[in-house]
């Protein structure tokens, strides 16, 4: 078998990357205590000859009936996170709960677009 590289491929994104998921606990460190899980993806693009990267920061918890300010604290452990991870509060870093539908269309379609690339390059 013989392989050969065809002509580029333009697309939207150079790359995607998910991040390893960072659990929230109350109290101990313990799977019963699992409340909540940060999700931090990168998408990276080209504007203008450079690479930028697009950051996603969700949360995704157990009790969706919270009030404004357990959500307000959610959104304080992402931003912390950013934080030790030296992510920058500009416009390239989004920061939403999982329980937004925004979020929600996002994750899925990330998700699909990724079962699409893969289903292009694997054999079925």
């Amino acid at each position: 078998m013989e392989f050969t590289i065809g002509k580029s491929i333009p697309v939207s994104t150079s790359f995607v990357k998910s991040n390893p998921a960072i659990p929230v606990y109350i109290g101990e460190e313990k799977m019963e205590n699992l409340y909540a899980v940060i999700y931090h993806i990168e998408i990276g693009y080209n504007k203008d000859e450079n690479q930028e990267i697009l950051q996603y920061v969700i949360v995704d918890y157990k009790d969706y009936t919270l009030g404004e300010e357990e959500k307000e604290s959610m959104l304080n452990l992402a931003r912390k996170y950013c934080e030790e991870k030296g992510i920058a509060d500009d416009d390239n870093l989004e920061i939403k709960l999982l329980d937004d539908e925004i979020a929600e269309d996002f994750l899925e379609k990330i998700f699909n677009n990724m079962k699409v690339i893969r289903g292009m390059i694997s054999n079925r």
